[in-house]
């Protein structure tokens, strides 16, 4: 055999990987999907951040949780889906007994932005009076007039808040627009006084994260409401990172799964594949040459700012081209020529052989389209004389 088939065999091999790894990660896209896997982990882990229970299906029909809270208010336009508008409250629509069905039709989020996430605890967490407070820090207000705000702060009542507008009121250097939101205080904060931003965090559960966490963010922070927000979207990321750990081993069982499934169904035997490509010059030309012309040169003149909607695009393209390499997949009788690699074993060896060709196809599925692509690109460029010049555009 020539020497280049020692690097040519890999490329086929590889080429098929990638072809099948796209397959599977559609397939699992499709699959989480329909059962809404994402909205369902994330709002299990929106619920043990605030210290709620589990949805329960047997519970009451009226959820009064902070995650719902969340959902149904600040969040709600994240659950827009479709049809906007026509998600229904979590906090008061029955629970269903199927967990899928019921993230369907709450149109619950796979992803929630942590600046988003920040500035929905903070106005579900605090008054809409104090709101306008933490508004009033970012004007200009006189020397004047900030032992009164100072005083608003600490403890925002109805005397607290009357003390400010009049001290804003006397103040020939306070701006008109801090005195009316100083007047909409004091209408919004005679009703009942308003404690500070640690009192009503204080009323989440003792054993929520959030609640330790925003205790000290707080205490930090003061009443620097920007930077609580920085903060506490940082803590979200960190925390969302933990989980995205979690999620993405997870989901390589399911890719495991979705991937035997596929090596089954097509009979992709690693063996018998890599035998036909080491005998059939012609074949192994064939992939090479699709490796090379469509997926490689696809890859390299893609930008970093390409879409994943292109980059799909490119991947289906790759798929329907290499459909045209007559690879031996699928099954024949067992009366096919012995050669044949989609022959029927009839022996315990060849049934061996066979099923460590599938276990080995399974695994190299279940790594995902990204690693065989580049690896692709890698064995390609080794092949050729060097590596493609980079674009000018680069």
């Amino acid at each position: 055999m020539p020497d280049s088939a020692i690097v040519d065999v890999p490329i086929g091999l590889i080429l098929v990987f990638a072809i099948g790894s796209v397959a599977v990660s559609r397939l699992n896209e499709t699959v989480f999907g329909l059962v809404c896997y994402r909205g369902r982990q994330l709002e299990a882990e929106l619920r043990r951040l605030f210290g709620d229970r589990p949805v329960d299906s047997t519970a009451a029909a009226v959820d009064i949780s902070r995650t719902a809270q969340l959902l149904d208010g600040p969040l709600r336009g994240l659950r827009s889906g479709r049809h906007a508008g026509e998600a229904p409250d979590i906090g008061t629509a029955p629970v269903s007994a199927s967990a899928w069905r019921r993230a369907r039709r709450m149109r619950l989020p796979s992803y929630i932005p942590s600046v988003a996430f920040a500035r929905g605890v903070l106005d579900m967490l605090e008054p809409p009076a104090r709101v306008l407070l933490a508004r009033m820090d970012r004007l200009t207000i006189p020397d004047a007039a900030l032992p009164a705000l100072r005083e608003a702060h600490r403890s925002l009542t109805d005397v607290s808040a009357a003390a400010l507008s009049e001290a804003l009121a006397a103040s020939p250097a306070a701006t008109e627009e801090s005195r009316r939101i100083a007047v909409s205080i004091v209408g919004l904060a005679a009703a009942e006084p308003v404690g500070p931003l640690l009192d009503e965090v204080a009323k989440l559960p003792a054993d929520a994260p959030l609640r330790s966490a925003l205790i000290g963010i707080v205490t930090r922070a003061g009443h620097d409401r920007d930077r609580i927000i920085a903060e506490l979207a940082e803590w979200y990321d960190d925390t969302m990172d933990r989980l995205s750990g979690w999620y993405k081993r997870r989901v390589t069982r399911f890719l495991f799964v979705y991937a035997l499934l596929l090596t089954l169904v097509l009979n992709l035997d690693a063996v018998a594949l890599t035998n036909a490509l080491w005998e059939n010059r012609s074949l192994r030309t064939a992939a090479v040459e699709a490796a090379s012309t469509e997926l490689v040169s696809a890859t390299a003149t893609a930008t970093p700012a390409a879409s994943a909607g292109e980059a799909a695009n490119r991947a289906v393209n790759a798929v329907r081209d290499a459909a045209a390499l007559r690879l031996p997949l699928g099954w024949s009788g067992a009366g096919a020529d012995r050669s044949d690699p989609r022959r029927i074993p009839d022996d315990t060896g060849g049934w061996a052989l066979k099923i460590f060709g599938w276990l080995l196809t399974a695994l190299a599925l279940s790594l995902g389209a990204p690693f065989w692509f580049d690896l692709l690109g890698r064995f390609v460029n080794m092949r050729s004389s060097g590596p493609k010049p980079t674009p000018a555009s680069d």
